[in-house]
């Protein structure tokens, strides 16, 4: 019997490493998308905690300066947050973009993978096919060979 050889097996193997890369890189960005969304939430909690600290000591009665301190640094903090989630906002676009060749490239290796499995089943079947015809010949064989043995007794 002949084996299977699929004629496309080596851009079916690159499409899977194209798939891997893309799926790495996609996993990469998300990292990296969950990291700047962990420091923003990090640096709102600071500030929120900065703010209830000046309350605190403006309560308690302090000088002008430390004052003047805490909204200093409490503005930084603002700053540092609108500069954290505009990069997430460009993170989330990156991300956006290695998914969609994430999902390019597993539709492109499912294609071959598809068309692979189209041709074995054609493979399949013409083997089953000529499996078939030699069973029949061999059953021709055998009728006749019996025919010829029994067609000599008869007048």
């Amino acid at each position: 019997m002949a084996r299977f050889r699929f004629r496309a097996a080596a851009a079916l193997e690159l499409r899977q490493q194209q798939e891997q890369a893309a799926a790495a890189t996609l996993a990469q960005e998300e990292g990296r998308l969950r990291e700047i969304a962990h420091a923003r939430d990090e640096v709102d909690r600071t500030r929120a905690d900065a703010r209830r600290a000046a309350v605190t000591q403006a309560r308690a009665g302090t000088d002008a300066a430390a004052i003047e301190w805490h909204r200093n640094w409490i503005l930084g903090l603002g700053v540092t947050i609108v500069r954290l989630t505009e990069d997430l906002e460009r993170q989330a676009a990156v991300v956006g973009h290695a998914e969609q060749a994430w999902r390019e490239a597993r539709r492109r290796r499912l294609a071959l993978e598809k068309m692979r499995d189209r041709a074995l089943r054609r493979f399949q079947q013409a083997e089953a096919r000529i499996e078939m015809k030699d069973m029949d010949e061999l059953a021709r064989l055998r009728f006749l060979a019996a025919a010829a043995d029994g067609g000599g007794d008869q007048p």
